[in-house]
């Protein structure tokens, strides 16, 4: 009868190309998961559109739900942020680019009222895994508004 080999091969545990490649099986499974999972609405121009799509609607509760503070506290109510679209004359809107920032992306989005457009950086953040918007700023307008 023969005498069986002993392995002298260190455990699976301790040879690096095995847990690299576990760990990159890991990384791709992951990744895998959000790309499959991830739907265009869950970006940061989606929200955008979302917010000013609901507000032309005069859907409060869903444009309210797509801020967050500071300007989710500078409406301060549902109904206050009702008050501020049905009063608002915007006609319009085209949501032009993104750019991630280290807080989360800024979004242009140009704005038409019947006697004025703007052009607006919308400040966007993650929270709870939902792009939320947290700032506005005008950069510009046809008659002069925005930064310098």
């Amino acid at each position: 009868m023969a005498t069986p080999v002993q392995d002298t091969r260190p455990p699976l545990t301790r040879r690096p190309g095995v847990l690299a490649g576990v760990g990159a099986a890991v990384v791709a499974a992951v990744a895998a998961q959000v790309w499959l999972f991830s739907t265009p609405d869950d970006t940061p121009a989606a929200a955008v559109s979302g917010y000013f799509t609901a507000a032309i609607a005069e859907d409060c509760p869903t444009a309210f739900d797509l801020l967050t503070d500071p300007v989710r506290g500078s409406y301060g109510t549902v109904e206050r942020l009702c008050e501020r679209a049905k009063a608002d004359t915007m006609v319009n809107f085209q949501v032009g680019d993104t750019v991630t920032t280290p807080e989360g992306a800024k979004v242009t989005v140009t704005l038409v009222r019947p006697n004025l457009t703007l052009v607006d950086a919308v400040t966007m953040v993650q929270v709870d895994g939902k792009w939320k918007i947290a700032s506005f700023e005008v950069l510009s307008s046809d008659r002069g508004h925005g930064r310098p």
